[in-house]
């Protein structure tokens, strides 16, 4: 109402209510006709005949035919009640109320200039009328009861049931959300995120996901169930559950679970075994969240937004800003940057492309679209670093911060190299290791040396004259004698890059400084080498400093190449001879020297130091895959894998082995072997074509093909480290094709037996399912030697012996669902293979396994030692 159209009478919305129950009870009460006598049943008919005066009012005036549906709808409803009710309820002659309510069913014509109704109420007044008529309604009344029923449902045995039911709950929560704040209904929801049935477990989820959207400020209560279900067998809940957190994330960038949730979604992205369709959820996440080029735009008008002095001041700078603080939150918690490393890798370069020459257009596109964004990541990354060491307090979590932030910049550092060198004026003074961080120190030096070896190769000739010059090539050396192996590998392979750099002279001084590094630690080992043959009796000191020495030297030969660095076919193992005059060391003939050196500390009785031997010269296996073949005319492979080995040589060695792989890998992959054959002007043709990189890649697999019976009898060792550790190079054997998987399945197929070692059982179960999927017959085929090696798998390994014979069992308890219960080991791998579901299949596994117990025509009788294993593959049988 305006002050220019007040009107003469005004009644407020309670006069107006009051005034009509009294005309009301005038004409329709059947005794007294005093309002005081009514019920509330008298009371709802007189609100529903003014919400229908209003309907009536607004179908004349405005022609709706809404508002005409929904009257006819009200009189319907309003009669149908009345026909069921019962007299006693109310004051009021049922039979008349029903007669003028249908006397109302055909609408008046409409008059010229026609007024609202007297008896009428504002809009705040019909919200009333309406609010009232629903909790009075047949449905409210009744609500907790039928709430009870679909809780109970909730419980029922069948899953079908228990799914609707929860669908059915979702129905109201889109309508009223507070219904998820009654713990009864909490409750029953938490237990179906547990549900057997998978498709009960999305219902929940979903329910939960729609519930946190409408009230965001709740999504933390159910944050830790949610993330449970981002790890869930089943792959629709792990895709709702992706999409749940998606939908979070954009909705609200501050989230507080925030870095649990891009820690646990980047962590299934990297797991090789997940599904495309989540994969590609989380990777439509990442990217919109982190690579989104719609968040770098820098306006309509084109020019970057006004910022105080010192603050970044585009839309795309401040954007990246709060994007480089997540990335730092999610490595800091992860405690590692390398699935984030894998995850934007493979946004800026895509995943598992494949045939790379088909795909080299795309990515080439997709990194020079991505560049840009990139350097403005890495300029907020330098920006926080530098707020970072204004604000710090210099407490005890500085440090991981630190690390964590070095460690992120690492990423892009990987990345895109340059990005890398317009800062390193900022990375550089943290190689002095006085960084304020005590316990983070070696990580920090770590961090920022690999940085600067990453970005050597863009260094321009200036720049590598300014930067060496100064007190970096200082700063590295002094690392390799402060710090642990870890970061003296990084420092070396630093100064190492910087030395060969192709505008660096032949006399420069980090190559002085490198040689002069080498030199010291080569004199230290050799003046050392006979002074006892169990280091493990001498003090610490000198434990530490052959550790060291053996570190630094076995870096050198690794990372530094050498002129004229491609061997000939036929190396001759004399040529590997102690210099005993190190006057005559030079970088390019250390290698050989270093080889002999080594093999004196090999020789050593205590364990540490034959492990630290082999670390170091894995390094020139590593750099001049030739050697591999020297050392395997000497012996010394056969060596340390045979049974005469420790467990800890035999873990070392096998480590040793998988870097040399992945080693090997990464150089074809990358071209860096092609690159380096090509800019080495004295190799001549003929060695080109002879030793080209994929002729030298082969030659550390070929041997250990050679070793492939060793390597599968390390299967059964007693020890679950080199179980563990057999296992992961086996993998990558399989990956890159140098082992047979025919012969491998058998042999990881036993490892299922292993039911003290889950990790090595997992890891095992990885690499069948990736061979199921490439061969889906080859398990079936092989299970019945798969049996046949799980138990003497167990029967080796477990020989803890009760009344006279080893334990062995095919039989473990289940590791999910609710309910308890037994399966067997070779569960998982059926389950993964769908073997179960294809009835050919499961026939013709059925089948081998009953083969087992056939009697061999040719043979009298049966072998008695045969009825243990017999009984295991019955354990098998008869729970399948």
């Amino acid at each position: 109402i305006t002050k220019d159209t007040v009107p003469d009478i005004w009644l407020c919305d309670d006069c107006t209510l009051q005034t009509t129950v009294v005309e009301q009870a005038k004409v329709f009460a059947r005794g007294s006709r005093d309002s005081d006598s009514l019920t509330s049943t008298d009371h709802n008919h007189v609100l529903r005949q003014l919400l229908l005066s209003y309907l009536s009012w607004t179908a004349q005036a405005s022609h709706s035919q809404i508002a005409e549906r929904a009257r006819e709808f009200l009189i319907a409803s309003w009669v149908k009640q009345l026909e069921g009710s019962d007299e006693t309820l109310g004051s009021f002659d049922l039979g008349l109320v029903r007669n003028f309510a249908i006397s109302q069913w055909t609408l008046p014509t409409p008059q010229p200039n026609q007024q609202r109704p007297r008896a009428h109420l504002t809009d705040d007044g019909n919200q009333r009328i309406m609010t009232s008529l629903v909790a009075s309604s047949e449905l409210c009344v009744s609500f907790n009861r039928l709430l009870g029923v679909i809780l109970r449902l909730m419980g029922d045995k069948l899953a079908s049931l228990r799914k609707l039911s929860v669908k059915a709950i979702l129905q109201v929560v889109n309508i009223d959300p507070a219904l998820m704040t009654q713990p009864t209904v909490r409750k029953e929801v938490s237990r179906c995120f547990h549900d057997e049935s998978i498709s009960v477990r999305e219902a929940a989820v979903s329910l939960v996901g729609d519930y946190i959207i409408q009230s965001p400020n709740l999504a933390a209560a159910f944050h830790a169930p949610l993330l449970e279900r981002v790890v869930d067998k089943g792959i629709s809940v792990r895709k709702r559950a992706v999409r749940i957190f998606r939908d979070v994330l954009l909705s609200n960038p501050t989230y507080e679970g925030r870095v649990a949730a891009c820690h646990a979604m980047m962590q299934r992205a990297a797991d090789r075994k997940e599904d495309d369709g989540v994969r590609d959820l989380i990777h439509e996440t990442f990217h919109t969240l982190w690579f989104n080029s719609k968040a770098f735009d820098m306006g309509t008008t084109g020019s970057p937004a006004k910022s105080k002095p010192g603050q970044m001041g585009t839309k795309a700078e401040l954007y990246c800003k709060e994007v480089s603080a997540q990335m730092v939150e999610v490595v800091r918690v992860s405690g590692s940057n390398e699935v984030l490393s894998t995850l934007v890798k493979g946004l800026l370069f895509g995943f598992a492309e494949g045939d790379k020459d088909k795909k080299n257009v795309e990515r080439k596109k997709r990194q020079e679209d991505s560049h840009s964004q990139c350097k403005l990541l890495v300029k907020a990354l330098i920006e926080l670093l530098l707020s970072f060491e204004d604000t710090r307090e210099h407490k005890e979590d500085d440090g991981k911060q630190l690390v964590a932030i070095l460690a992120t910049l690492g990423v892009f550092a990987q990345t895109f190299p340059e990005l890398v060198v317009p800062h390193v004026d900022t990375l550089v003074p943290y190689l002095k290791g006085d960084n304020g961080v005590k316990r983070y120190e070696a990580a920090v030096v770590s961090q920022v040396s690999s940085m600067i070896s990453g970005a050597s190769s863009h260094f321009g000739s200036g720049e590598l004259n300014r930067l060496t010059s100064g007190e970096l090539p200082t700063d590295l050396v002094n690392i390799c004698y402060k710090f642990p192996s870890e970061a003296v590998t990084s420092a070396v392979e630093a100064l190492a890059k910087l030395a060969n750099h192709p505008d660096a002279a032949s006399d420069s001084i980090q190559e002085k400084k490198l040689l002069k590094l080498a030199t010291q630690f080569y004199s230290y080992l050799l003046k050392t080498k006979d002074v006892t043959n169990d280091f493990s009796s001498m003090k610490k000191s000198v434990r530490d400093n052959v550790r060291r020495a053996l570190a630094a030297l076995g870096s050198i030969c690794r990372f530094y190449e050498r002129a004229g660095a491609a061997d000939d076919h036929t190396l001759d193992s004399s040529v590997f001879v102690i210099e005993t005059d190190v006057a005559k060391l030079q970088l390019d003939n250390l290698s050989n020297a270093a080889f002999a050196l080594f093999l004196q500390y090999l020789s050593k009785e205590d364990e540490s130091t034959k492990c630290l031997a082999l670390r170091a010269m894995n390094g020139v296996f590593i750099s001049r895959p030739r050697v591999v073949l020297v050392a395997e005319q000497m012996g010394i492979i056969t060596s340390v894998i045979g049974d005469e080995a420790p467990p800890s040589v035999q873990i070392e060695s096998l480590r040793c082995w998988r870097d040399i792989l992945i080693s090997e890998e990464t150089r074809i992959d990358s071209g860096a072997a092609k690159a380096k054959m090509e800019a080495q002007k004295n190799v001549t043709l003929s060695k080109r074509i002879g030793g080209d990189q994929d002729g030298d890649s082969t030659i550390s697999g070929s041997v250990l093909t050679k070793h492939s019976e060793r390597l599968y009898a390390l299967t059964l060792s007693k020890d679950e480290k080199v179980r563990h550790m057999i296992i992961d190079l086996i993998g990558h054997l399989l990956r890159q094709g140098l082992i047979n998987p025919m012969e491998t399945v058998p042999h990881l197929l036993a490892v299922q037996g292993d039911v003290k070692c889950p990790s090595t059982r997992a890891l095992a179960l990885k690499l069948l399912q990736t061979e199921g999927e490439k061969r889906p017959d080859m398990l079936r085929q092989r299970i019945c030697a798969g049996i046949k090696q799980a138990f003497h798998f167990q029967r080796n390994v477990y020989s803890d012996s009760t009344n006279g014979s080893a334990k062995v069992t095919a039989l473990i308890a289940k590791s999910d669902g609710p309910k308890d219960g037994w399966e067997t080991i070779f569960d998982a791998v059926i389950k993964e293979s769908a073997i179960r579901n294809k009835k050919a299949q499961r026939q013709g596994l059925l089948k081998g396994i009953i083969s087992l117990f056939e009697k061999d025509p040719d043979v009298k009788y049966s072998n008695a030692d045969q009825l243990p294993m017999l009984a295991f593959a019955s354990e098998i049988l008869g729970n399948l």
